[in-house]
């Protein structure tokens, strides 16, 4: 499968098309949304490494799979790829010689080597539940991230209207021809006023945080048991 392709000025960065004066000095959050069903590959990543990513910042890439509750067979089939997996469990791993032949382990290294190549710090995430659309926007928001890409699901496309309207930053998607679709597109602005503790997604304006009823129900009984311990 080769690389998605987007028709940026005479083929350069993608962030740098959408650069504002200073903003290539401000370090990117990376979240690459993808279908937690499908075999992972490590396509969409390597597109981001080479058309997001500026050489010299201490980046971050965020792999964020999406699912919905699974059933025992299909829950078996997902536990089998990298997103039960952790970037911390390599190390044990390589010590008792199982990851040269253990695919998912394979591709997780795969992972840290592509970032380490490009100085990214890499991050993975599953999002399970429902509604799906609502509970990616939810962690998105709550990562803060600078730009998001999205892999070519059906049901992504499908509510690429809905995230546009709630989430804050730089978006593509890969569409039915594998080419990449600006959704998105907000310039980060950088002059020089931040302080050091202030994120690059502190720039983007507060957005509207749209909770799921699950994550309701969770966030009112940890406030219940907040209010019974005081």
């Amino acid at each position: 499968m080769s690389l998605p392709r987007f028709m940026g000025k005479n083929g350069s960065k993608l962030a740098n098309d959408l650069s504002s004066p200073g903003s290539a000095n401000v370090p990117k959050h990376v979240v690459i949304v993808m279908d937690g069903l499908k075999e992972f590959t490590t396509e969409l990543l390597e597109w981001v490494l080479e058309k997001i990513i500026a050489p010299g910042h201490i980046d971050i890439v965020t792999l964020l799979g999406f699912m919905p509750w699974l059933n025992i067979p299909l829950s078996s089939k997902t536990w089998q790829d990298v997103w039960t997996l952790e970037f911390e469990h390599l190390p044990l791993t390589k010590e008792k010689n199982e990851w040269k032949n253990d695919a998912k382990y394979l591709k997780l290294q795969a992972v840290l080597n592509l970032c380490k190549n490009y100085g990214v710090v890499p991050q993975k995430e599953i999002v399970m539940g429902y509604p799906l659309p609502s509970l990616v926007v939810e962690r998105i928001i709550s990562l803060r991230a600078t730009w998001v890409v999205f892999d070519s699901n059906r049901d992504l496309r499908k509510n690429r209207k809905f995230f546009a309207e709630k989430i804050p930053c730089n978006m593509v998607m890969i569409n039915q021809e594998g080419e990449m679709d600006m959704i998105k597109g907000c310039p980060i602005i950088d002059n020089g006023k931040r302080t050091p503790s202030e994120s690059p997604a502190s720039l983007v304006p507060n957005p509207l945080v749209i909770y799921s009823e699950p994550l309701k129900r969770i966030l009112e009984e940890q406030e219940l048991e907040i209010d019974d311990d005081d």
